[in-house]
């Protein structure tokens, strides 16, 4: 019975770091990850001392409970650390990971030495492997180690419940709870002289509190909701040659516009036959004799392609090349068309003057749509959002007590699609990169913005009024702004930021939550609803609250009825 009750907390233990891996691997920091592989270490050796048949096993057994149970109490510390906003310096970490692996380096010396036991017996208790100790000198600094991590960890806990308040209560309740499982199991393990029966189901207990804990980061953490279904937006293809032509490998995306490079052999040369082959040949070699351009276009199997070039390098030498492919294919016949409809264009112009703004409206949304495309992966954005933007302004318009206009709302509808004209301006190696931005970058990035103010008052300065040319500048600019200031390009905070970009701010996030990507299905209207409204009065503002959610169904309703 107790072999089978130790079985099962290892596989459950198994089955919770698994869970943990594949569904929360992108948000959570190595140390989440050494609890839950530690816990299985330690469950194992206790499922080996019950296993045990003699004295030199249960030793080896508990020792292999001891690597698992050594470190664990320093990467929950670390765990809550984060949680709970702490900086704690690297040359800490690494001292207590000095402290840790000291003390079970004096575990190891059981059955060598007396210091750390004095004496060790093994028994049969219950039908299984068992062992009886009497503890040496060198003990203490466990329970010393124990009892400090103990008091720090509480503390911590206490403390940012106390004067943290970006901190989730929820969590700081979760960690809470793990603390008072492991002490109150530790005091009655050590009244029954027998930790084997307990401690296995507190590990995966401690599991269970750490999954819940990994839900909340998961539903409230909203920078990385959003970054996350930005990156998606900016995938392309990547495939890896060494400097000498030798083939490294590519990614999923590559294998699909090129199937012949499934055909390929890593650490080989390019075969002489093949259109792609032909290519990337002719690519590396000019790079070799030094009149190659980092930068390239070419057409495969009737699809436009454009590629860049980025050396990898180490140490000051080049390593690997590696080439980001986009297929432009979309893009340049949106181009060809739009040069098609130019010409019809100009003909309406020569023929009917009245048209003449009409015109002029067509060719700025187009220019939005053509920033879209350069991403390859926006799917509908500007339309989604400028219905979006309608719908919420319809509601707004209700509103009484707000001293708004018809003509107001009616520019902030026509404004919409003009969001992120400011894009075109930001280079395709960083609106197009897969993955995170560096801070460089993202400093860059956030800089199209401002660029969309200045092109939307270029492009509509001599052909608008001016209180359209105001409110479309307004929503370039500053729909990035966050209520509590820590927006971009210009931190404004609360009513300093215009009233037609806060509703425009809720617009785009809303559609980048619920709106499908390629490497996610759409996040439910459920999940992007509460996101949306726990975000109210830090990030949007809090005087739209009522009117978003009078919303709600209309908002669903319309994406329920267009592809996202």
């Amino acid at each position: 019975m107790i072999i089978a009750y130790l079985i099962a907390m290892c596989a459950i233990s198994v089955v919770n770091a698994c869970i943990l891996s594949f569904f929360y691997r992108r948000r959570l920091n190595s140390y989440f990850t050494a609890i839950f592989f530690a816990i299985i270490v330690a469950n194992f050796g206790h499922l080996f001392v019950a296993l045990s048949q003699t004295l030199e096993g249960v030793i080896v057994a508990n020792k292999v409970c001891y690597l698992g149970a050594c470190f664990l109490p320093m990467f929950v510390f670390f765990v809550v650390l984060r949680l709970c906003n702490f900086n704690f310096p690297i040359w800490g970490k690494i001292l207590l990971g000095i402290v840790n692996a000291v003390l079970f380096g004096l575990s190891c010396t059981v059955g060598e030495s007396d210091i750390y036991y004095e004496s060790v017996r093994y028994v049969v208790s219950s039908g299984v492997g068992s062992y009886v100790a009497t503890y040496g000198p060198a003990h203490v600094l466990w329970d010393i180690m124990l009892v400090g991590y103990t008091c720090a960890t509480v503390a911590i806990i206490v403390y940012a419940g106390v004067n943290e308040r970006n901190v989730s209560y929820k969590n700081l309740i979760a960690l809470a709870v793990l603390e008072f499982i492991t002490i109150a199991a530790f005091i009655v393990s050590r009244q029954i002289e027998n930790d084997m029966l307990i401690m296995p189901l507190v590990y995966v207990l401690n599991e269970v509190v750490l999954l819940y804990v990994c839900v909340q980061i998961k539903m409230y953490d909203i920078s990385n909701s959003v970054l996350e279904s930005l990156e998606a937006e900016n995938i392309c293809a990547y495939v890896a040659f060494s400097t000498k032509g030798s083939y490294l490998g590519c990614n999923d995306i590559a294998t699909k516009f090129f199937p012949d490079l499934l055909t390929y052999r890593v650490d080989h040369m390019l075969p002489e036959e093949g259109e792609i082959a032909r290519v990337f040949r002719g690519w590396i070699k000019d790079l070799a004799e030094g009149r190659g351009s980092k930068y390239n276009q070419f057409v495969y199997n009737n699809r436009h392609f454009k590629s860049s070039l980025k050396e990898v390098r180490n140490k000051k030498r080049s390593q690997i090349y590696l080439f980001g492919i986009e297929d432009e294919t979309r893009l340049q016949r949106y181009i060809e068309h739009l040069g098609a409809k130019n010409n019809k264009l100009e003909n309406v112009v020569k023929n009917n003057a009245s048209h003449i703004h009409a015109i002029q409206e067509q060719m700025i949304v187009g220019m939005a749509k053509m920033v879209e495309s350069r991403d390859s992966n926006t799917g509908g954005h500007i339309m989604r959002t400028s219905e979006v933007a309608t719908i919420l302004a319809h509601e707004i318009q209700k509103d009484e007590s707000l001293s708004y206009s018809k003509d107001f709302f009616d520019a902030l509808v026509a404004a919409a699609p003009m969001h992120d004209l400011g894009k075109i301006a930001i280079d395709d190696q960083i609106l197009r990169k897969p993955g995170r931005f560096t801070p460089e970058e993202f400093e860059v990035m956030k800089t199209h913005a401002e660029k969309g103010c200045a092109i939307v008052e270029n492009l509509l300065s001599e052909i608008e009024k001016p209180f359209f040319v105001e409110i479309a500048k307004n929503v370039a600019c500053y729909h990035h702004e966050r209520w509590n200031g820590e927006g971009y390009p210009r931190g404004l905070k609360g009513e300093e930021i215009p009233f037609e970009a806060r509703i425009m701010a809720i617009a785009d996030v809303y559609d980048a939550l619920v709106s499908h990507r390629c490497y996610k299905d759409c996040m439910s209207f459920g999940e992007a609803y509460s996101i949306i409204i726990g975000s109210m009065g830090s990030h949007f503002d809090p005087g739209l609250k009522r009117h978003f959610i009078n919303c709600r169904g209309k908002l669903e309703s319309y994406y329920k009825s267009v592809e996202h």
